[in-house]
């Protein structure tokens, strides 16, 4: 699959559940380093918080990341609920933090999870939805004679050259669209005579 959904934008949200009340940050996510970023951001913003929670989606498929936190509410009260808003939106590549400051008066177990659920939904629903395009990074490696035609390739096919590095052989590391891969694979095989290395990038 090339293309996705994922959120419009990123954004902050206050609601109020009770006597409690809830702040549901959302952010567009690429990785799990990016998303871990957003979440400390979120926490060191709002130390004095009772709860930050959180909860994020990467990928697609059986690739998909999904990870939460309760954050010391009771278990799956509130990292699970956010992660249920995530997914009933159909988004992917996204992050919540839901914050919650206590008003004195517990929630107890269904009202906290319909709370973070809301919490998540709201930041959402603000975030919006749109269709982004789904790309990998790869790092292929080649001898120096056919640096020209790979390149050539590689704009052929809707592909970004993201680095180039230069020792006894030549790496690139490019970005392609996932369906394009096979192909491209097969046209680096016939450029470099066989001599062309395709690997997946992976995260740092």
């Amino acid at each position: 699959m090339d293309c996705y959904l994922t959120i419009e934008k990123d954004v902050r949200v206050k609601i109020a559940v009770g006597a409690c009340r809830f702040i549901a940050s959302v952010a567009f996510c690429s990785s799990e380093e990016q998303a871990r970023d957003f979440i400390f951001r979120v926490k060191e913003e709002f130390s004095d918080a009772t709860h930050n929670a959180f909860a994020y989606k990467i990928g697609l498929g059986d690739e998909a990341i999904t990870r939460t936190s309760d954050a010391d509410e009771p278990v799956g009260t509130a990292g699970p609920p956010l992660l249920s808003a995530i997914e009933k939106t159909k988004v992917t590549n996204v992050v919540i933090v839901g914050t919650r400051y206590f008003g004195g008066v517990k929630l107890g177990i269904g009202g906290l999870i319909r709370a973070y659920r809301a919490c998540g939904q709201a930041g959402l629903e603000k975030a919006g939805v749109r269709e982004r395009v789904f790309k990998k990074e790869y790092t292929l490696v080649i001898p120096y004679d056919f640096i020209g035609q790979v390149m050539k390739e590689i704009s052929g096919l809707q592909g970004k050259v993201t680095g180039v590095r230069y020792g006894t052989s030549v790496e690139i590391d490019t970005v392609l669209l996932p369906g394009n891969l096979e192909h491209f694979q097969k046209k680096v095989s016939d450029v470099t005579r066989g001599q062309g290395i395709i690997s997946k990038k992976e995260s740092e």
